[in-house]
């Protein structure tokens, strides 16, 4: 507990700073939603004459802008699923590491605590601060919709696109906390997390636009929960949620298992 205490004060500027710019700028975009609801069949035009691909892409093919889902859908559930799964990824991979790197793994190898008690305490604080992150999002989002909505809106969709970024979010602090193992140093943790979420999504794209790379979907979590299917399905595919749950289980297994065995000099 005294560990996990801890971890909450040494990652609390972090997560306010990613919080606070990440939700302000959500909410500034979701403002935009009556001037675009105003101008729907303009912009569905203009829409007509991009490249299909790139339609495709973002699953401005499956939904429109002029309800607030389908706005929020295009424009700002990216934001949220690209920039919280760098952060969630960058918590993940820094906050066992950071020990070593910053030599402070010696004050907790004297602390009459186990491998797998320190382990547990990084994983719970990473874990609570990405539920923490998704909650305060969907609440200020929950405020928006009710402020902007021109219609009423399924609540079941809402919670779709409310669910899905904290579960991508897991997976990839998930895949961090077995980064974190084998590397320390921050200046190698950090090009080496965000290249990892970046090329996730570039498959997510790739997938999208060309059906001979189709099969790329089931190893990108972006996929998993693409916006499109979330508002028009209303649930995520039992299959990808198979997928991201194993993920998480085995990468947190494998951490747990290999910083036990790891040679920790202090």
């Amino acid at each position: 507990m005294i560990i996990f205490l801890r971890e909450l004060v040494r990652n609390r500027k972090g997560f306010i700073a990613w919080t606070v710019s990440l939700v302000l700028f959500n909410a500034m975009m979701v403002a935009f939603f009556p001037s675009i609801a105003d101008n729907a069949k303009m912009y569905d035009e203009m829409l007509k004459g991009f490249p299909k691909g790139m339609i495709a892409a973002f699953g401005l093919d499956k939904i429109s802008m002029s309800n607030i889902l389908g706005f929020f859908g295009t424009e700002c559930y990216i934001f949220i699923t690209l920039f919280g799964s760098i952060y969630a990824m960058l918590l993940g991979a820094s906050i066992l590491s950071k020990e070593e790197g910053e030599k402070t793994i010696e004050f907790l190898m004297a602390k009459p605590v186990t491998r797998n008690v320190i382990v547990t305490a990084k994983v719970a604080n990473a874990f609570f601060y990405i539920l923490l992150f998704n909650v305060m999002f969907s609440f200020t989002n929950f405020l928006m919709f009710e402020a902007m909505k021109t219609e009423d809106y399924s609540i079941k969709a809402f919670l779709m696109l409310s669910i899905g970024p904290l579960l991508i979010h897991l997976t990839f602090a998930a895949i961090g906390f077995l980064i974190s193992v084998f590397v320390v140093k921050a200046k190698s943790v950090y090009p080496i997390s965000i290249g990892f979420v970046l090329v996730m999504y570039f498959l997510s794209i790739m997938s999208s636009i060309s059906e001979k790379l189709t099969n790329l979907k089931y190893f990108t979590p972006f996929k998993y929960v693409e916006a499109s299917s979330l508002i028009i399905d209303e649930r995520i595919e039992p299959i990808y949620l198979v997928i991201m749950l194993g993920v998480m289980t085995v990468s947190i297994a494998a951490t747990y298992v290999l910083y036990n065995r790891k040679n920790i000099t202090v």
